[in-house]
């Protein structure tokens, strides 16, 4: 599995129809899960030592493609595969100069370059207290992902936080190089579970009972649902189960169970705490939360987000970083 695109938990209803409630309540009650910041970075940088030819890359999760792959192994890599956005290559040549050259393949969002307290990648704003934490860096960024395998398209992810900072190799590196640990800064992105409310598996267990006289859709249906829920997130306007089971001629029950997995993930979401909690975010000079968490376990991987506030901005956001 590759980090590429994490779903929201209520949508393996839409995807995946009745077994998909299933893993997805299991995913909920599963011990020992492991969870991260999401940070809002932006783009996403993949990069470390190609297995294949033991060569040092850089790239976005294009690296990843399945048709014109964008593996870059030097500037002029960039260059041609990323010219066209230069914002975009701009960020990858200097990824290609700081970046620890490690073994390994790993993903990270970029969140800006350093000497400041005050970045926006994205949507959210970062205001780092109580100094400028990377005054001595050149580059921040926020790991997340670890990638094994034998060639990069066979790779699987393995999510959680890595300090890269402090890997062996680029130990020993800044033995020989006392700049070498000063170039990247690694923000801490791991997470701890706090709390569980009680209430959650009470949640659970009315919904297993509750699946038993829901209608779940077809593949092609939830697609089409998607869309409509999705149309509504962008819009600001609640999901309204009886609006939209009018709209859509579908189960009003169904909708109803969709709200019902959002709760159930809104209470796991309030048990977690970042380690680091000298980061204050803000969305248009309001101050808010993280964008949320990322949580995996042998029944997946998901992102646990607060939909109506961060998913509607970034449905409206102008991505000035793309351009």
């Amino acid at each position: 599995m590759k980090n590429r695109h994490l779903e929201h938990p209520e949508d393996a209803i839409l995807n995946e129809g009745r077994s998909g409630l299933y893993n997805i309540l299991d995913f909920f009650e599963a011990q020992g899960s492991i969870v991260t910041v999401k940070y809002d970075g932006a783009p996403a940088i993949v990069w470390g030592i190609n297995p294949e030819n033991n060569k040092f890359f850089v790239g976005t999760k294009s690296v990843f493609n399945k048709v014109r792959v964008k593996i870059n192994y030097n500037h002029n890599d960039i260059e041609v595969n990323h010219g066209d956005k230069p914002a975009v290559a701009s960020i990858l040549h200097m990824c290609f100069e700081k970046l620890p050259r490690i073994g390994g393949v790993y993903q990270c969002d970029f969140i800006g370059y350093g000497g400041g307290t005050t970045y926006q990648p994205n949507t959210i704003t970062y205001k780092f207290l109580p100094s400028p934490v990377n005054e001595r860096h050149d580059i921040v960024v926020a790991a997340h992902t670890t990638y094994q395998g034998e060639t990069l398209k066979d790779m699987c992810a393995s999510f959680g936080f890595y300090d890269v900072s402090m890997d062996e190799c680029n130990q020993n590196r800044a033995k020989t190089d006392p700049f070498a640990q000063e170039e990247t800064k690694f923000i801490d992105t791991s997470a701890s579970f706090k709390s569980r409310n009680y209430r959650i598996g009470l949640y659970i267990a009315a919904a297993r009972v509750a699946a038993k006289w829901v209608t779940f859709p077809t593949e092609e249906k939830g697609k089409q649902l998607k869309q409509y829920i999705n149309s509504y997130i962008r819009m600001g306007l609640p999901l309204d189960a009886v609006k939209l089971a009018k709209e859509t001629k579908f189960d009003k029950s169904f909708f109803q169970l969709y709200n019902f997995i959002i709760e159930i993930k809104n209470m796991i979401k309030e048990g977690i705490e970042p380690t680091d909690d000298m980061v204050e975010c803000y969305i248009d000079d309001k101050r808010c939360d993280h964008e949320g968490y990322v949580m995996s376990n042998e029944y997946g991987t998901y992102k646990l987000i607060d939909r109506h506030q961060f998913s509607y901005a970034n449905f409206n956001l102008k991505k000035n970083w793309d351009k």
